[in-house]
């Protein structure tokens, strides 16, 4: 009877484990918002109509849903030229160029929480950090500074140039110090030091700025050349490498262990500590013209591509493979500009 009562007891306790495990499992795979599990396309739209707009691609690619911020938000227009679109927490910061606002959502729900209005002046690009919302803009070369949980405006920052691409690394601020294919250098603001500023000098051609392991990756392309230079983020040093066959390289994102970057309509990877660039394409995507690689990412080995279409029509996005193994071809909104993983 005993021994009975023993191995009742196990298989209780074994049961009620499995129950635990299970539940863990399923709160793990609860969606944080419909919008949850998914990547986000921003689409520019029209310059001088607020036909901007985000849509949702699953990451399983079997929900595509247009104008997310309008069907929740009771077919409010986001705006006029949506550039750029960062997040912090819970929250999601859409960049507005063009209607000088900066849209804030939940970014799982994309119900909207607010709009900062205050000093911003043709913005592009933001980042958080340390509760800290900064945003670069073009009319001023300057960078605003604002609560990023009560979106009250809280100091100008003034660069005195270009004030384009921002991300942080080692608690400072990076920004790229060019547009349009001009620019060869870096700003670095130190907030903790009464944001005190150095210059970091590159290439000629910078357009991508990226963070990884404590580093930062800089490209820059020319029509003689194009350079990658990585920043020691302690010293504010860089090295770099270069090549004079491939030029004008544009579009660097790194995902896992490489940094991918495009020419033309080729899509190029190296590894992350590569001591030369690679010059044969992994594949090419159709020439549209300037539309072809309007936007381009690579989130979890797949490589998201869009084609803005001129402008005249919905943007088409393709998902490729890392091998270019085309997966999904979707219509989207207008103008598409970037992808924003979001899990």
């Amino acid at each position: 009877m005993k021994l009975k009562n023993v191995f009742l007891g196990i298989f209780a306790s074994t049961l009620l484990l499995a129950s635990c495990s299970n539940d863990d499992a399923v709160e793990k795979d609860v969606p944080l918002g419909t919008y949850d599990n998914g990547v986000l396309v921003l689409n520019e739209g029209n310059f001088g109509t607020p036909n901007a707009s985000v849509t949702y691609i699953s990451n399983d690619f079997n929900v595509l849903t247009q104008n997310i911020f309008g069907i929740e938000n009771n077919d409010k227009k986001l705006g006029d030229v949506a550039q750029s679109l960062s997040f912090s927490e819970d929250k999601a910061f859409i960049v507005m160029n063009n209607s000088n606002v900066v849209e804030v959502v939940n970014r799982y729900t994309f119900k909207s929480l607010g709009t900062i209005t205050e000093n911003l002046k043709n913005p592009r690009y933001s980042v958080v950090l340390n509760g800290k919302l900064y945003v670069t803009n073009a009319g001023t070369k300057a960078v605003t500074v604002y609560d990023a949980k009560t979106f009250t405006y809280l100091q100008t920052i003034t660069i005195g140039k270009t004030t384009e691409k921002i991300i942080t690394a080692n608690g400072k601020l990076y920004i790229t110090n060019g547009a349009y294919g001009s620019g060869n250098t870096v700003t670095v603001v130190n907030p903790q030091s009464n944001n005190a500023m150095s210059i970091i000098t590159v290439e000629n051609g910078v357009n991508s700025i990226e963070e990884k392991n404590g580093s930062v990756y800089v490209l820059c392309g020319n029509t003689t050349k194009s350079m990658l230079f990585k920043i020691n983020t302690t010293a504010d040093t860089a090295t770099s490498i270069e090549t004079t066959t491939l030029k004008k390289a544009l579009n660097m994102d790194i995902d896992g262990d490489k940094i991918y970057y495009t020419k033309g309509t080729g899509i190029y990877a190296m590894g992350l500590n590569a001591t030369t660039f690679s010059e044969t394409p992994l594949f090419s995507v159709a020439d549209n013209s300037w539309s072809t690689l309007y936007g381009f990412s690579v989130i979890d080995g797949k490589i998201y591509s869009a084609d803005a279409n001129g402008f005249t029509a919905a943007g088409i996005v393709k998902i490729f493979s890392a091998t270019g193994t085309e997966l999904k071809t979707v219509s989207v909104g207008m103008g598409p500009n970037s992808f924003y993983a979001n899990n």
